[in-house]
C-alpha cells in the first residue's frame, strides 16, 4: 500500500510543531531516524491514528484514514516493549487479531502455525509471554503485527532492548518479513546502523520537522542539509571562501584551495561556505590530484577492520580511515580529496 502524509501539522507548546509531508512507496521500508523528541515516534502514533493531527491528511492506497479510529485503518503497530498479552499464550497473542476481526477458527490455527514457523518458534504455541527472552517476545510481537496481513506495519524502536548480538538475528527477522509479505513498513529508531542496513529510505528528523529523505547512501555520501551530514557517521567540516565559480568551485580554506564539483550551487564569489566530506573519501595521495592537503597524524585508533586516523592540517584535524596502519602517529602524509566527494553547503 501507498502512504501518503499531506501538511501534517501538530503543535506542542514549549516544544516543537511537528510538520510532515511525506510518500511511501509500495513494500518500501522507511526509517524515521532522529535523536530522543524529535517527532518521531509522534508522526508515527499519528499514522496509526492513536494521536489526531491539528491539521493535515493521511492517505492509504489513495483512500483518506485521517478520521478512522485505530482499528478501522488496518495497520499494525509493534512496539517497544512488545506489548503481549499476558494473560494469553502464544498461540492466543498471534490469533488475537484475526479472532476480532471474526475469521473462521480453521484459517485462525493455520494462520498462526504458519507465523510461528515463520519466526522460529514452531513448538512455542503454548507457552506464556513470561516464559520467553526479549528476542522471543520480539519475534511474537512481530507475528502478532502481521497476522491480520496489514496494510502498514509500523515498528516503534523494537531492538532498542536488545544486545548486540540478539539485534543482528532480530534484524534479519525483520527484513525476512518485510520481504516475504511485501509490506511497507515504516521503522523509527535513533540508530544509525539499524537505518541505514534495514531501510530502502530514509527521513531525518530535527525538532519535529523532516529534515531531509533520502536512500541511505544519499543520506551518508550526498546529505541535502548540514545538520544532516552532521548527524549521521563521521565527517570532516570546513569553513571557507568561495574564490571562483566555473565547472569546478574553488573555495579558500586557510590558504588551502579547494575544489569542488559544482551541482548547480547558487552562491557568489566572496560568499562564505562549509565543505563537507566523509572520512573515507581521504586517501593516501599519489600527487597528482586535485584537493592535495598536508600534514601530521595526530592520533590512530585501531577498531579492528580498520584504522581511524586524525591528521592535523593546514585546515584543521581531518578525519580519515583506512584498512592498514598507513602512517605512524606523528609522521608526514598527504592526503588527498576528489571533488566529486566534497559537498558545499551555503
Amino acid at each position: 500500500m501507498k502512504l501518503k502524509l499531506e501538511n501534517i501539522k501538530m503543535s506542542y507548546p514549549g516544544k516543537f510543531t511537528l510538520n510532515a509531508d511525506l510518500e511511501l512507496n509500495q513494500g518500501e521500508f522507511h526509517t524515521f531516524l532522529g535523536p530522543s523528541g524529535c517527532g518521531k515516534t509522534t508522526l508515527l502514533r499519528i499514522i496509526a491514528g492513536f494521536n489526531t493531527p491539528d491539521s493535515g491528511r493521511i492517505y492509504l492506497d489513495g483512500k483518506d484514514i485521517t478520521d478512522l479510529p485505530p482499528e478501522k485503518r488496518n495497520i499494525s503497530i509493534v512496539f517497544q516493549d512488545y506489548a503481549l498479552f499476558p494473560n494469553m499464550n502464544v498461540e492466543k497473542n498471534i490469533g488475537y487479531g484475526p479472532e476480532t476481526r471474526h475469521w473462521p477458527k480453521d484459517k485462525i490455527k493455520t494462520r498462526t502455525s504458519e507465523l510461528l514457523e515463520a519466526v522460529e518458534l514452531p513448538d512455542y504455541g503454548k507457552r506464556k509471554p513470561d516464559t520467553l527472552s526479549g528476542g522471543e517476545k520480539q519475534r511474537v510481537a512481530l507475528a502478532r503485527a502481521i497476522a491480520v496481513n496489514p496494510d502498514l506495519l509500523l515498528l516503534d524502536e523494537p531492538l532498542s532492548a536488545a544486545d548486540e548480538k540478539l539485534k543482528g538475528a532480530l534484524k534479519a527477522q525483520i527484513v525476512e518479513t518485510h520481504r516475504k509479505n511485501h509490506l511497507t513498513t515504516i521503522y523509527v529508531t535513533h540508530d544509525q546502523e539499524e537505518a541505514m542496513t534495514l531501510s530502502d529510505r530514509i527521513s531525518v528528523f530535527r525538532k519535529g520537522n523532516i529534515e531531509c529523505t533520502g536512500t541511505p547512501q544519499e543520506i551518508y555520501f550526498q546529505p541535502k542539509t548540514l545538520y544532516t551530514a552532521k548527524f549521521i557517521g563521521q565527517s570532516n567540516i570546513l569553513k571557507g571562501k568561495v574564490l571562483n565559480i566555473g565547472e569546478l568551485v574553488e573555495v579558500e580554506c586557510q590558504n588551502q584551495i579547494f575544489k569542488v564539483q559544482n551541482r548547480s550551487y547558487q552562491c557568489s564569489a566572496g560568499d562564505m561556505v562549509t565543505l563537507f566530506f566523509r572520512p573515507e573519501c581521504c586517501t593516501a595521495s599519489q600527487g597528482k590530484e586535485e584537493n592535495i592537503l598536508l600534514g601530521k597524524t595526530a592520533e590512530r585508533t585501531f577498531y579492528g577492520s580498520r584504522y581511524t586516523c586524525s591528521v592535523k592540517t593546514a585546515c584543521g584535524i581531518i578525519k580519515v580511515y583506512d584498512t592498514y596502519p598507513f602512517q605512524l602517529q606523528g609522521a608526514d602524509c598527504q592526503l588527498a580529496v576528489r571533488p566529486e566527494n566534497i559537498i558545499l553547503f551555503q
